[in-house]
């Protein structure tokens, strides 16, 4: 199943034009997915689009996508942790009133854990902006339409939401929404593929049809 000529541009634009095989292959690949729709082709594809818009910008931009380290944390935090500070029942009304007495080794663990988290969240804002600010002309964050940046979170919002097994399947509808999104997504990267006129033609367009 070959690609459409959009999204042949596209593919071409990642791998000959930013020289990223890796992303062109997986993006090429999840097209094809979604053509065809074999079995587990959900989570291949939310995967795919979750990776291209999480790590695309940062990678040409040449800016670290770190993350909350939650695992470490939590070891060190549960060395740490006693099983007595837990609620219960059996808790007499003045440790329900007052609390317990937690070492300040162990609050500190916890004020670093949700700092990194803090940090991450805003990081991943920051991350938003990127795409547009690196592809699309916009180097000014501030003034990126305010549909753009909530199409393109709401459709991260979603490959983030489907890109890994669940024990229940995903279901009959979330086909139209994987289409829904990664349209949105494969629009976008289409504008950034084409020549400056091409994409500020498209950006304006994109805005007279959200105004109507």
């Amino acid at each position: 199943m070959a690609l459409n000529i959009e999204q042949q541009r596209v593919y071409e634009w990642l791998n000959d034009g930013l020289n990223l095989p890796v992303f062109a292959e997986a993006y090429k690949g999840a097209a094809i997915l979604l053509s065809q729709k074999p079995s587990g082709y959900i989570s291949f594809v939310a995967h795919v689009g979750r990776d291209l818009m999480n790590c695309l910008a940062s990678t040409v931009a040449g800016t670290k996508s770190e993350r909350a380290q939650y695992q470490q944390h939590i070891d060190k935090l549960q060395s740490d942790w006693q099983d007595e500070w837990r609620f219960s029942d059996d808790l007499s009304p003045e440790v329900v009133e007052n609390g317990h007495f937690i070492p300040t080794r162990v609050c500190q663990r916890i004020t670093t854990l949700i700092e990194e988290h803090k940090s991450g969240r805003i990081r991943s804002s920051e991350a938003d902006g990127l795409f547009f600010s690196t592809f699309l002309d916009y180097s000014d964050k501030d003034k990126i339409p305010g549909n753009f940046l909530s199409e393109w979170k709401a459709a991260k919002d979603w490959f983030l939401g489907h890109a890994h097994l669940r024990k229940k399947s995903f279901q009959a509808e979330t086909d139209g929404d994987l289409v829904k999104h990664f349209n949105c997504l494969d629009g976008y990267l289409y504008i950034a593929a084409s020549s400056q006129y091409e994409r500020l033609k498209a950006l304006n367009e994109i805005l007279d049809e959200t105004n109507q």
